[in-house]
């Protein structure tokens, strides 16, 4: 039996992560979420078995590239993605230095995200 892959949602709207979470159920994946990348942190076992994130760049308190760079200093090196409803081309770009699958703009076109995240899970990299 194969175990259906997780995907971590961080993001502080609850609208957008149960929203999430609901699509991605929907197509077969497991999902935890977190409001902040500090109650993430509090719960960082909550990683073990991920095989994605979905980060919003505008987090309260510590943003998601924060996160994202704590979390690379601790040798966790999830993929992710990037959202975020900043226009700003300059976060686009950032969020690709970074090393992030990709970034999307909210709101969110969700078949995108699904081909994106498809490829990505099914390119069989182990993390």
């Amino acid at each position: 039996m194969v175990l259906p892959q997780q995907i971590v949602i961080v993001d502080d709207e609850r609208s957008v992560r149960n929203g999430l979470s609901n699509l991605l159920h929907s197509e077969g994946y497991t999902t935890n979420q977190f409001e902040s990348g500090e109650e993430l942190m509090r719960d960082i076992m909550a990683l073990t078995g991920t095989a994605l994130l979905i980060v919003d760049v505008r987090l309260k308190g510590m943003s998601g590239f924060e996160l994202y760079a704590i979390l690379k200093k601790h040798s966790i090196l999830l993929p992710v993605i990037f959202i975020s409803a900043e226009q700003d081309d300059s976060v686009q770009n950032y969020a690709h230095s970074l090393g992030a699958v990709t970034f999307l703009r909210k709101p969110i076109d969700v078949d995108i995200l699904l081909d994106i995240i498809r490829d990505e899970l099914s390119q069989g990299k182990a993390y």
